[in-house]
């Protein structure tokens, strides 16, 4: 065999050796897997928020998307294992009992709807429960309730609330009797006898620590209890208490005065032992009087302010003191310079609480000695400016329901709260705001307003 027709008789074996290795049926293999992989919705920025999950056969976004997003005209785009079909049920009462998905139709996601996929065998299929959420409230909106003159009429000059184990203790004194009322909710309040509580002395520094509480008197007293029933006197004979500030770094402030008549802070890890620390209080530093807050930063550094009050020489300070040691201190009112910090016209008697990572501060606005009005103001940056809350959603407003209309409606809440300073002002561990007592000039406040910020009653946040 020559070379030639060597070459022809392996050029044929290669192509019949191709031709066998092509000659195959191309069947495509048809899934019976019909399962959900994902879904997302397209018309409208809000709408693409939506992140949704499958819990148990329901397809549903955990997280509701924004107030007032318009679901009732979206474009959904479903993901299976594999498609055959997909047809869309609607509830009772809309328009069609039923479509199939073809990409180009718009669904209405106001109630929830039941979705059937076909595999790609269209025989084997499943069906889910599709459910958009969607707010129904403003998350942004303080909703406030009037609980009604609740409070114990006793005649008093000094109240004071602090909340304990998610109960407030109501403590009042006239002068010559002390009272305590304990109360979950603010709608109804139980009188316990109190033994050894001062009766002749102002409580505006009642204050709990390491799940006692504490109060101090002018001179070398201060008094404590373990269950806010039972009283004893604790003496320090080695200078003065003027006031209780707040508790900071698990210990217990104070501001004291020393045997030379010079003001200083004072601290104690258990109310008992206390050490006066050398340096004398900054300028214009109140020693009683103010409004003070130990609070967590936005990023969980402690820090403490301290709002208001008398100086040495009894003269109401407009001053506003922030600290994040205790030892170097920032006059936020003399730090002013356009205006946005002051607090010119606060009257004595405010009340400061960190709410949902800002402070919001509670109180009158004062004329010539006499209040004429409410004070609310609040700080988003950890009270070096305040703000009136002028928008729609932050403002603090009572939902009320319209006696002619019959539609839920809002009011301002500052409308309506009767002015008053020297309130207290507690939070419980459900994010319910109370605001409790008060003066308002001569007349003793009876009246407990409690509210809460609709996205604190969110179960994810």
């Amino acid at each position: 065999m020559n070379f030639n027709s060597f070459r022809f008789i392996l050029l044929f074996s290669t192509v019949v050796l191709l031709n066998s290795c092509l000659d195959t049926t191309d069947t495509t293999v048809l899934s019976s897997d019909a399962s959900f992989v994902s879904l997302t919705l397209a018309k409208n920025d809000s709408v693409k928020l939506a992140v949704f999950t499958l819990v148990g056969d329901t397809i549903v976004n955990l997280d509701s998307l924004p107030y007032n997003t318009k679901v009732d005209s979206v474009y959904p785009t479903f993901s299976f294992k594999s498609v055959g079909r997909v047809t869309l049920f609607f509830p009772p009462g809309s328009i069609k009992d039923s479509m199939i998905i073809t990409g180009t139709d718009t669904v209405n996601f106001t109630k929830p709807i039941r979705v059937r996929n076909y595999a790609t065998d269209l025989v084997h299929y499943k069906d889910y429960y599709v459910k958009v959420n969607v707010h129904r409230v403003q998350p942004e909106l303080y909703v406030w309730k009037n609980l009604g003159e609740t409070l114990s009429p006793q005649s008093a000059n000094n109240q004071k609330t602090i909340m304990q184990n998610d109960s407030m203790f109501y403590y009042l004194n006239d002068g010559t009797t002390a009272y305590l009322f304990i109360s979950k909710d603010g709608s109804s309040w139980n009188s316990k006898n109190i033994t050894g509580f001062p009766v002749n002395t102002p409580i505006e520094d009642l204050i709990q620590f390491n799940g006692k509480f504490y109060v101090t008197r002018d001179v070398n007293n201060i008094y404590s209890s373990s269950n806010g029933l039972n009283w004893a006197k604790l003496a320090v004979t080695t200078f003065n208490f003027k006031s209780l500030l707040y508790v900071f770094n698990n210990k217990l402030w104070a501001v004291v005065q020393a045997s030379d008549l010079s003001y200083h802070f004072a601290t104690s890890t258990n109310g008992v032992n206390w050490d006066m620390l050398t340096g004398e209080l900054p300028a214009n530093f109140p020693v009683r009087g103010f409004a003070s807050l130990s609070f967590a930063t936005r990023t969980g550094k402690p820090k403490v302010l301290v709002l208001g009050g008398y100086s040495a020489s009894d003269e109401y300070l407009k001053s506003n003191f922030s600290s994040e040691d205790c030892k170097y201190w920032i006059n936020f009112s003399s730090e002013n310079s356009i205006g946005r910090h002051s607090l010119d016209s606060l009257a004595p008697g405010s009340s400061i609480i960190s709410y949902d990572n800002k402070l919001l501060l509670f109180g009158a606005v004062e004329k010539d000695g006499l209040m004429t009005g409410n004070y609310y103001r609040q700080s988003i940056d950890e009270g070096m400016s305040w703000q009136v809350s002028d928008t729609t959603y932050n403002r603090i407003r009572e939902a009320y329901v319209s006696k002619v209309s019959g539609t839920e409606r809002d009011t301002i809440l500052y409308n309506n709260l009767p002015f008053r300073s020297f309130q207290s002002v507690v939070v419980n561990n459900s994010h319910q705001i109370f605001i409790v007592g008060g003066k308002s000039n001569t007349k003793m406040m009876l009246d407990i307003w409690t509210g809460k910020l609709n996205r604190k009653s969110f179960v994810r946040q």
